[in-house]
């Protein structure tokens, strides 16, 4: 859920709460404009946002064959460093 106020009624929620749990959209001239989340909610955002990018470029380079074994690439990790 998410609530919606005016730029105006903004400065006015931010003080009066002490956490935000839900997305407050701000409208200006009767449009929304803005979104204002928790850090905490931002954080988690990023995060599944560059999960996201990093499994599509593996699979992209699965589909496009850019791929080695794993018993190639222990071996190159234990001739780099001795395991």
């Amino acid at each position: 859920m998410q609530r919606e106020i005016t730029i105006n009624e903004f400065e006015n929620t931010i003080n009066a709460v002490d956490k935000i749990d839900e997305p407050i959209v701000i409208k200006r001239n009767n449009k929304e404009d803005l979104v204002v989340i928790s850090l905490e909610q931002y954080k988690k955002n990023l995060f599944f946002t560059e999960i996201n990018s990093k499994i599509e470029k593996g699979e992209e380079d699965l589909k496009n064959g850019r791929v080695h074994s794993a018993k190639s690439v222990f071996k190159e990790l234990r001739k780099k460093y001795g395991y």
